[in-house]
């Protein structure tokens, strides 16, 4: 079948609206008719690749479609909803994936990397990658958290906060404002920071004019920036921990090693998490307690608000709609 995507067709260039083949649905396989899509800084970060992993390149990491057509012993029905995150297959046999942590799997398939994205009007997935909706379930609300929420989910689990004790985030984006969401439905205390005014107010009475030294017993670091991890450093006290819940091939970071283990300081990343923290998550959503700020726009917008993902200037998540 022949569709429309956004892509890129070389290395160090912004994506472009093509059209390309997406072919029928082998055995535990599925083909989705895409109805939103979250863009983010992951997105952006393919632009900052000297080559691409293949060409074209279809990016993409989180979406709802429907399912138009499957493969052998696929037992989701025609019209089925459904979301989809960036993890399409791991090997289950390797010790990470025995440990259930398949997102780090050394065979794992990515979309957006070893298959096509998910900012296309098809998308040929696997029945592994997708989460059975209802018709209830928003397109444009529940798209962003197949990435960034789960990955929000999965960085406040990660930080071992608990009761009374404090979380600080800093970089209240599009990952950034659903942990503070996240922590606060499971009543964790929230001090969150961002450079920018509008995107800090995403925090409501959750955000700080500043992370001061030694104030948070665990943070949750939401930008790829090496200054917001030194931020982070110096705000978590002894024995706390940071969470790496951005990352990006051009940042490169600088922290004393003595002051990390002196202090009790452990860094640990954040991508995605267990299957469990995602259903928790899409309860969450239903309950209200989690709603992503979105932006809609259009497949043909893409190219033209590429360069917003550069800037960092965007408040919440932009969500590609397609009208199909």
């Amino acid at each position: 079948m022949r569709t429309r995507a956004i892509a890129f067709t070389h290395a160090r260039e912004a994506p472009a609206l093509v059209e390309h083949d997406v072919p029928e649905p082998g055995p535990g396989e599925l083909r989705l008719r895409i109805e939103a899509c979250g863009m983010g800084g992951a997105d952006f970060a393919f632009f900052q690749l000297d080559a691409l992993p293949r060409v074209p390149l279809v990016p993409g990491l989180e979406a709802v479609g429907v399912v138009d057509a499957v493969g052998a012993g696929v037992e989701l029905a025609l019209g089925t909803r459904v979301g989809v995150g960036p993890l399409a297959s791991v090997c289950g046999g390797c010790d990470v994936c025995e440990r259930g942590l398949g997102q780090w799997c050394g065979r794992a398939e990515l979309h957006g990397w070893h298959r096509p994205g998910l900012f296309s009007e098809r998308v040929l997935t696997t029945a592994r990658a997708v989460v059975p909706l209802t018709m209830g379930d928003a397109p444009e609300t529940f798209a962003p958290l197949f990435a960034s929420g789960w990955t929000a989910m999965g960085a406040v689990r990660a930080a071992g906060i608990g009761s009374g004790l404090t979380l600080g985030v800093v970089g209240v984006g599009g990952t950034g404002h659903l942990v503070v969401q996240v922590a606060r439905a499971l009543g964790v205390t929230v001090r969150a920071y961002d450079v920018d005014p509008s995107r800090a107010a995403l925090a409501g009475d959750s955000t700080v004019a500043s992370l001061a030294p030694e104030s948070v017993d665990a943070v949750v670091v939401c930008t790829p920036s090496a200054q917001a991890l030194q931020l982070a450093a110096r705000a978590v006290r002894r024995a706390g921990r940071i969470v790496l819940a951005a990352a990006s091939p051009a940042v490169r970071v600088d922290l004393s090693l003595f002051e990390l283990v002196m202090r009790g300081v452990s860094v640990v990343p954040a991508f995605l998490g267990a299957r469990s923290e995602l259903d928790e998550l899409i309860s969450l959503a239903r309950s209200g307690a989690v709603r992503p700020v979105v932006e809609p726009i259009r497949l043909e917008d893409v190219p033209q608000r590429f360069w917003g993902l550069r800037d960092g200037g965007l408040r919440g998540r932009l969500v590609v709609t397609f009208d199909q």
